[in-house]
């Protein structure tokens, strides 16, 4: 199973996070969340541009990705968080780039090639095996791995503006 971890923030300055767990066939497993948070302005002073990343990995990710087991990997798309979730799963930094890179694994980093012009960006924080990123392509055969992240920040903005 795969996960998609994202950091959600409102218009009004709410954070939620969430990670989205699904099957090898993209379909969902489980859905997990935090309810929104709206940091105070003493908080916003004394963290300052590193508020996000502290939301990340000392609150929100804390929060969802306990008792997550059976994940070959979590994706995130978001570079400000990439380097700051505490845990032991594989963690991997996806984007979308225009190019024709082809399909290959680089100690730290691959690219899946999805189309004639587009790739796949992969970042892994620490190194996987051949039998991971095999395992990468073989889903991306199935399904488009970018994906997820739109349903995900769908439902997380859902939780941010159903509060009010």
């Amino acid at each position: 199973m795969i996960g998609y971890f994202k950091i959600y923030k409102s218009e009004d300055e709410k954070f939620t996070g969430g990670i989205l767990i699904l099957n090898n066939k993209g379909l969902p497993v489980s859905f997990k969340y935090t309810e929104p948070i709206k940091p105070g302005k003493i908080q916003k002073i004394i963290y300052g541009k590193n508020l996000k990343s502290y939301l990340a990995n000392e609150i929100i990710g804390q929060k969802v990705l306990e008792n997550v087991e059976n994940l070959e990997i979590i994706f995130i798309n978001d570079p400000e968080i990439k380097d700051m979730i505490d845990t032991e799963k594989n963690i991997c930094f996806i984007n979308e780039v225009f190019s024709n890179n082809e399909t290959k694994l680089n100690q730290k980093e691959a690219y899946v090639s999805i189309s004639d012009n587009k790739s796949l960006k992969l970042q892994f924080i620490k190194e996987i095996g051949s039998d991971l990123f095999q395992e990468i392509i073989k889903i991306s055969e199935i399904f488009d791995i970018y994906e997820p992240f739109q349903r995900l920040s769908e439902a997380l903005n859902h939780i941010c503006y159903s509060e009010d």
